[in-house]
């Protein structure tokens, strides 16, 4: 199977402006997509990292937008958005060839990461230069394109639940560089800033590692 991944940034993005603007990370998985009159409709699921008052007003600028013609919000974000089907981007990103390994990453710099395959090499080529060439891109970088085996792609599983805590403790463990090399921060400094004790940090740190690892190092 062919697989491609990269990255982009387009005019034209619902979420990427919103990311960089309340500085979240925004996982989004297509679950569906179809073609009606002149728009194409796309039902995908939304998974936020950030702070939640961030994520509140990050929501309630999404509603707003003309392109969202539903959403559900509850522990993760439902949304049926439309694009116009002339825009040639969203023919070739919602191709039904297409198999989305991974969900779509929108980061907190305002780009947005993709991991696609297909058995066969031309759709992504097609997607490629399609994309390259597009007046809303202002920049395309194509990070992996080779034949993979399947094993060697990652299916989307759904993630544990997190309680509140466990799910605090190790977003800002990751984003303090507690997982970097050399770290750059300790547990001591974390659990000063959640105002808790280091024993307790640590534990919550530990129960949200043991949920998780299992989806890394998948047998």
């Amino acid at each position: 199977m062919w697989y491609l991944k990269f990255k982009i940034r387009h005019k034209d993005c619902i979420l990427a402006p919103l990311a960089e603007k309340y500085n979240l990370g925004i996982e989004f998985y297509p679950l569906g997509h179809y073609q009606e009159g002149k728009y194409i409709y796309t039902l995908a699921i939304h998974m936020l990292r950030g702070d939640e008052k961030d994520i509140k007003k990050y929501l309630r600028e999404l509603k707003k937008n003309p392109k969202v013609v539903r959403i559900e919000i509850s522990k993760v974000i439902f949304t049926l958005t439309k694009e116009k089907a002339s825009i040639g981007t969203y023919q070739v990103i919602y191709n039904p060839k297409l198999l989305y390994v991974t969900p779509g990453y929108n980061s907190e710099d305002g780009y947005e990461t993709w991991e696609v395959a297909c058995w066969d090499r031309k759709p992504l080529e097609k997607l490629i230069k399609v994309m390259e060439k597009a007046s809303t891109t202002t920049y395309f970088k194509i990070l992996r394109f080779e034949e993979k085996d399947i094993d060697d792609i990652y299916l989307l599983r759904l993630f544990p639940e997190l309680p509140k805590k466990q799910k605090e403790a190790i977003e800002l463990a990751y984003k303090a560089g507690y997982y970097q090399f050399p770290k750059q921060t300790n547990l001591d400094k974390l659990a000063k800033l959640t105002k808790v004790s280091k024993q307790t940090f640590q534990e919550n740190l530990k129960k949200a590692e043991a949920k998780l690892m299992p989806l890394l190092l998948r047998k």
